[in-house]
């Protein structure tokens, strides 16, 4: 169980430096953005979904319901910000980016950061985990 749970937490800390890297380009205006900020949300989904998986089976394996339910809601609601984000804010309007795109932009920052917190919480441990 404690393997998963590193497994848990290392997921988390890439999950942490993807969700970095989109706040940096957020704040670019290169043509070189969009094609690095569809390539980033390409490698967040793919992570939000390891991150998902694995974190699943160690709550499931935890045998804790309630836990599992907690992580379920707080995954759940990081999830369809960043999904709803991306669906507002497609990669053809990104040149349009305003305060709109901003707000969407620390609204899912926040929902990551929060959802990171819990989960760091959840598994006992208090920041990245170590490589």
């Amino acid at each position: 169980m404690n393997n998963l749970r590193n497994d848990v937490l290392k997921e988390v800390d890439h999950l942490e430096r993807v969700q970095a890297e989109l706040a940096e380009i957020s704040r670019r205006t290169d043509d070189e953005r969009l094609r690095e900020l569809i390539q980033l949300r390409r490698r967040l989904s793919e992570q939000i979904a390891r991150v998902g998986k694995i974190a699943e089976r160690y709550f499931e394996e935890s045998g804790a319901p309630d836990l599992v339910q907690e992580f379920r809601k707080h995954f759940t609601n990081m999830r369809s910000k960043a999904a709803t984000h991306q669906a507002s804010w497609p990669a053809v309007r990104l040149n349009e980016a305003d305060e709109q795109y901003q707000q969407s932009s620390r609204a899912v920052r926040e929902a990551n950061k929060a959802f990171v917190s819990w989960i760091r919480r959840a598994l006992g441990a208090t920041g990245p985990s170590n490589p």
